[in-house]
């Protein structure tokens, strides 16, 4: 005879944030000749039947002589699984 059981849960989330920040940046550099490197790593994981996940990114980097560099990234994840509606206890 098969075993049935029923879980059920209510979660209350209250996320709050205040960031201040302060900086300051002082760099003196010398460079001779040019060069341009790019790397990125980044995993996805979708374990069993019906499940899914991605992580995409893009990063961004420029620099110009004499006038200056800007660099930019975005990063995003997302995981999604059918449930299991099979509970079984050993």
């Amino acid at each position: 005879m098969a075993e049935v059981f029923a879980i059920e849960f209510q979660k209350l989330v209250d996320i709050q944030e205040q960031v201040d920040i302060q900086k300051a940046i002082q760099v003196d550099v010398q460079i001779q000749g040019n060069s341009a490197l790019a790397d990125v790593k980044a995993e996805a994981t979708a374990l069993g039947p019906d499940s899914h996940t991605e992580t995409l990114g893009l990063t961004s980097t420029t620099s110009v002589a004499g006038v200056g560099s800007s660099s930019s990234s975005i990063a995003e994840s997302v995981s999604a699984s059918q449930p299991n509606t099979d509970w079984h206890i050993a």
